[in-house]
């Protein structure tokens, strides 16, 4: 370790990551198939194509694999074939890789074959009778294979992301049945790297998701669903998140004493196929050539093999043991974890509780609700109570399945990840993140799924009811340090094995404690030498320290033998409880082992909540934060605004997450901040709540990652990684920052952060340059490059790389130059009219001032004749030598696509349409894009083609009917409501809780179960494939006779909670907060009459009743009785509402705000 401090107390360990590759590469040419120690398969590559998706370690029974069923009448047995949970003996023999076993009455025998050119490989299974009972009944095998397409790192930043990209296409072919065939559209672009799968003996049925073939059973350690399938019902094409070529061959007899049953599962891959699919499957019968002589002869055609197997009876606790889960509770005794409280109460039908709403937030599920979603419920700790960027947070992920945390991080979230992270939904992947393991009558069990999960916004708690009592574990974010505590408590002495994987053991050095385990310094990782975290952070320790728990490496996982599997573990024996605490540290180990002291509850540590100590008071914190940065807001009534009480906590805590220590549940890579994304949710939550100091520190680390000619990067590292960005960026990009500088503006009056400097981004030196230029100087850099990329022809900013809709990225270079989006046009029309007028007269301004308000004005006059065509804005523009030419519009043949929502909405937040072009075009949301579940992003999605593009990239490319594909984009779905607010609609409440989590279960019949108290970054349309939506797309409509279904896509990361929140205080309640006054503007319904809030204005706690009348009628204010005058706001479409100075409202306690149901129209 780097500093002196550090070395008198520890001593470095090498063996905890340091043990030998057990496992073994079989291949040819490019193509590698590694095989774990026990016989599971680990990973399938060819050149730099990751041909799986997921990666076992050595803790991890395999994903992809063989099954052996015979079918007796209406019974199904079934048994796993390869790996450490078959029985099968695995080995070498002859050059083969083989499995031998047996079971069910039949002796089996798998080898690996594979071609000699690495194009293709084969499983050949041979099944012998074992006892005269193998004659009865039939016989078949299943395959899995998960699967990728994608190049290794990309493959391993996101699976959800890297399947939703995978086009399948199963048909049947003579001979040979049903052939199944996948094909990356994305990840290798270009390039479309294909898999196709097939029996030679023949196919009867495939699935494509994992989904299909594990079944949620899986989360619970339950063997594959579609094994006690009989036919898998013929087969399905599912195109969801967990890509998986299936197949089940045709069944087979055994006739007598001497027969062998044989099945050969055959793989062919291509690197680049770009024909049709349905002719890629036709080759199958050039593959099943290949391996004639070696499958009908079992001999030797292995061109390389390394490793040497390991014993079978060797393998890990992790992957072996059964998995323990809590048995269902009763209501009474769930309903009392909510700390006193139970509201929004959701019940299965027949009455049970599956979840609801307790003290502070908490959120309280039962294992009947985890059992039902697809995302298993899981939730983002930030420890340390800080709202500040520049102090790094640690940050850890628990999931309701027995992952007690996961993706434990101090700072960024890629680069400084220690713990793993949680990869597989199903919980496939035993090992990742904190587990324990409990040993029950002499056999140790993995804890799975608990009687119930509850989530407070700073901690995490299981509750698994056992036979033998009743074992609680706890896992806390400190309030106050970068610590994050486990605190397992059980009714009977338990032994007990926590767990602790780490994802990148080659990053990271560790050192043991020379002290006790009770000095609270147990395991120290600091960065490993030529690391990035050595380079950007040496001074990173993370200290892992229990109380009873005797740190090891993973020897008490194989009986005694370390493997250096880079697991590390805390052991104990005849325990009622135990503490686990990870401390980290930006400032070397002193202080990381002080903070795991503190935890542990040492004495003499450094003053802090030592958070096993006193959970709830820590918990109490973590919700005292929350609602402080909220205003404290809370809402009281008995009508539908309570829900926000339910809401508010929870999007603020997630909007936190998104802005500190950016990344999700799904899209667990993030770590930077997007341009565009932190001008939105993280500065929109700070200006709804009055955080203008924050607001102005976005706006100037936006600008020091500038480029000089005035383009800005997509994202960027805002950290000590600022030398990691994206170059380049969609061509909005660089309207943001005239945004933000407006709306900062506008709220605070504060033009000294034009006379503020930052530097430019200096990419040669790859830092910032030595020379700083005014805010002022920046904006005006921006103005100079979108007059520098106008569309030929035009004085209007050219549509470049994209706009807000990352799926329709320019598919032709051609269109980047040609080609104006309507949406960024808009919003480059709002932010330079916006600061045009507010920099009007002010010294030192007027050439920025000048030079926005005449872009602004050619926008103005370019904008009816080149984007509206017969009444209707287009979503894009084309200009061509014959003029302009819509773009998703009725007019436009060549999409298909006829209506564009964000042109629209913007449009009218900008205020571009007068008040007919309004009217028509919020009729045409009405009648085109508003669903159930909210509003679409187009009224069809971009044709597909098997992952074959034409005009738009990832909306062509995307398999998945999901995220944008789906067309249901929250964010989008919220900027909708601003434009409603706009029109001084007061459906804007309606709106807003209608993508709540929280109540959509009551209000959306089609709502499919969900987590509750996170945000969702889209509703997802259930088709199983884009060809299904294609022809079925009405049945999302609120009168379709049959009607799909719509579940919840992305949790948490995503700028839509800042911009909610936003919309909640400023357009619902009607507080927009300036530095010197309050804008009240409520638009409430009828329903809304005599809703109180309670708030903190002006750093005073207020209660605010709101009167609605019938009609329309300017607001009016009352503060302790006495009537409030104020500057009425005129807005674009209908009379604003009271601009009141903060001296008006003095300390005054109590304000009434009385507004009329009908838009104030001028």
């Amino acid at each position: 370790m780097s500093n002196a401090a550090d070395a008198p107390a520890f001593s470095a360990w090498s063996n905890w990551k340091q043990g030998s590759d057990r496992s073994v590469a079989v291949g040819a040419g490019e193509l590698s198939i590694r095989i774990g120690a026990c016989g599971d398969l680990l990973g399938v590559r060819a050149g730099d194509i990751q041909i799986s998706q997921y990666r076992p370690g050595p803790n991890d029974p395999g994903i992809s694999g063989l099954w052996l069923r015979r079918r007796q009448g209406s019974h199904i047995d079934a048994v796993p074939l390869l790996g450490v949970r078959s029985s099968s003996r695995f080995a070498i023999e002859r050059g083969v890789a083989t499995w031998r076993g047996s079971a069910l009455g039949v002796v089996w025998t798998v080898s690996l074959h594979v071609s000699g050119d690495g194009s293709a490989w084969a499983w050949r299974v041979a099944v012998t009778p074992g006892d005269p009972s193998a004659a009865a009944g039939t016989w078949d095998v299943a395959s899995a294979q998960d699967v990728a397409l994608a190049p290794i790192e990309q493959a391993m930043s996101s699976e959800p992301y890297i399947s939703q990209y995978v086009a399948y296409h199963a048909q049947d072919v003579d001979g040979f049945g049903r052939v199944l065939a996948a094909r990356q559209g994305m990840a290798c672009a270009p390039r479309m790297p294909m898999l196709v799968a097939a029996f030679a003996e023949g196919a009867r049925a495939h699935l494509t998701d994992g989904f299909d073939f594990y079944g949620r059973e899986a989360r619970m350690g339950g063997e594959p669903a579609a094994l006690r399938s009989a036919d898998w019902n013929g087969g399905r094409t599912n195109q969801y998140e967990f890509g998986m070529a299936c197949l089940l061959s045709a069944p087979q007899t055994i006739a007598d004493a001497s027969d062998t049953l044989v099945f050969t599962q055959v793989n062919l891959f291509d690197g680049d196929y770009r024909g049709e699919m349905a002719d890629g499957c036709a080759r199958i019968g050039e593959t099943v050539d290949l391996f004639a002589d070696a499958v009908e002869a079992g001999g030797p055609d292995v061109s390389e093999v390394s490793g040497t197997p390991c014993l079978h009876d060797r393998a890990s606790l992790l992957a072996t043991a059964s998995m323990l889960n809590g048995r269902p509770m009763e209501d009474d005794a769930f309903l009392a974890l909510g700390g006193g409280e139970a509201s929004d109460i959701e019940t299965a039908s027949d009455g049970t509780v599956l979840s609801y709403f307790g003290r502070n937030a908490r959120h309280v599920v039962s294992q009947a609700k985890e059992m039902v979603v697809d995302r298993s419920h899981g939730q983002i700790l930030l420890a340390n109570g800080s709202t500040d960027p520049a102090r790094p947070v640690m940050a850890a992920t628990t999931y309701a399945p027995g992952v007690f945390a996961s993706h434990i991080v101090l700072g960024n979230t890629n680069m400084n990840r220690l713990v793993s992270v949680h990869r597989t939904s199903l919980n496939l992947l035993r090992s990742q993140g904190v587990r324990l393991l409990i040993r029950v009558d002499g056999e140790w069990r993995l804890l799975g799924v608990p009687s119930a999960y509850v989530m407070d916004l700073g901690g995490s708690a299981w509750i698994y009811q056992l036979d033998s009592g009743v074992i609680r574990v706890e896992t806390v974010a400190s309030a106050s340090r970068n610590v994050i505590g486990l605190h397992v408590v059980s009714d009977a002495a338990i032994d007990v094995i926590v767990t602790v994987d780490i994802e990148s053991p080659e990053q990271w050095d560790a050192f043991v404690s020379a002290e006790t385990p009770e000095s609270g310094a147990g395991v120290v990782f600091a960065p490993a030498a030529g690391s990035p975290a050595a380079a950007h952070c040496p001074n990173l320790r993370y200290v892992f320290a229990s109380d009873r728990g005797t740190p090891s490496d993973d020897a008490p996982l194989f009986a005694g033998h370390a493997h250096g599997s880079a697991v590390i573990t805390f052991a104990a024996e005849g325990v009622r409880e135990l503490r686990v605490a990870a401390a980290a540290s930006d400032n070397g180990v002193s202080q990381a082992s002080e903070l795991a002291a503190s935890a542990l509850g040492v004495r003499g540590a450094v003053d802090g909540d030592g958070i096993d100590s006193d959970t709830d008071a820590v918990l109490a914190e973590h919700y005292r934060i929350i609602s402080a940065y909220a205003d404290d807001l809370q809402v009281r009534t008995d009508g539908r605004l309570a829900e926000l009480n339910r809401v508010v906590p929870w999007f603020v805590q997630n909007a936190l997450v998104h802005f500190l220590s950016p990344h999700g549940l799904e899209q667990y890579s993030g770590a930077a901040w997007g341009t565009r994304d932190v001008c939105q949710g993280p500065f929109e939550l700070a200006l709804a709540f009055g955080h203008f100091d924050t607001a102005r520190e976005i706006i100037l680390g936006v600008l020091r990652h500038q480029n000089p000619d005035g383009s800005l990067p997509q994202w960027f590292m805002f950290d000590e990684y600022r030398a990691m960005y994206q170059h380049d960026s969609h061509g909005d990009i660089p309207v943001w920052p005239l945004m933000a500088v407006g709306e900062y503006l506008e709220a605070t009056g504060d033009t000294s952060i034009l006379g503020d400097t930052a530097p430019y981004w200096d990419e040669p030196n790859g830092d910032y340059s030595a020379e700083s230029h005014t805010v002022c100087d920046h904006l005006l850099s921006i103005l100079s490059y979108i007059r520098a990329h106008r569309v030929p022809g035009t004085e209007l900013f050219s549509y470049g790389e994209g706009d807000w809709d990352d799926t329709l990225q320019p598919a032709q270079a051609s269109m980047k130059k040609e080609m104006a989006s309507t949406w960024t046009i808009a919003l480059l029309y709002q932010a330079t009219r916006r600061l045009g007028e507010l920099l009007r007269g002010k010294n030192g301004c007027e050439a920025l001032s000048d030079q926005c308000s005449s872009e602004a004005s050619t926008i103005r006059g370019a904008f009816t004749k080149d984007f509206i065509f017969d009444d209707v804005l287009a979503g894009y523009v084309s200009f061509t030598d014959e003029g302009p030419k819509p773009v998703i519009h009725p007019d436009d043949t060549r999409t298909g696509i006829t209506y564009r929502l964000i042109p629209m909405t913007r449009s009218i937040i900008a205020g571009l349409l007068d008040d007919e072009e309004t009217r028509r075009h919020e009729a045409i949301i009405d009648e085109h894009l508003h669903y159930p579940d909210g509003v679409r992003l187009m009224n069809r999605p971009a044709a597909y083609h098997d992952g074959v593009t034409t005009v738009f990239k990832r909306g062509e490319q995307a398999a998945n009917v999901g995220r944008e594909i789906g067309l249901m984009y929250t964010h989008a779905h919220i900027r909708y409501t601003e434009a409603l607010a706009a029109l001084g609609r007061d459906s804007v409440a309606e709106e807003l809780l209608r993508i709540s989590p929280v109540g959509q279960f009551r209000r959306l019949s089609t709502s499919e179960p969900r987590q509750r108290n996170c945000y969702f970054a889209s509703s997802d349309a259930d088709f199983p494939t884009r060809y299904d939506a294609a022809g079925q797309w009405d049945r999302l409509r609120a009168d379709a006779a049959d009607p799909v279904g719509v579940r919840g896509g992305w949790r948490v990361y995503s700028s839509g909670p800042g911009i909610y929140l936003r919309q909640v205080m400023q357009h619902v309640f009607g507080l927009s907060v300036h530095a010197d006054g309050v804008v009240i503007d409520p638009l409430l319904a009828m329903q809304d009459d005599g809703t109180e809030i309670a708030v903190t204005l002006f750093g005073k706690p207020r209660t605010i009743r709101y009167r609605v009348v019938e009609g329309s009628r300017p607001v009016a204010v009352e503060a302790d009785g006495r009537a409030i005058d104020g500057e009425r706001l005129a807005l674009r479409y209908r009379d604003g509402g009271l601009l009141v100075s903060r001296e008006s409202l003095g300390d005054s306690r109590d304000i009434v705000i009385t507004l009329g149901t009908a838009p104030r129209v001028r």
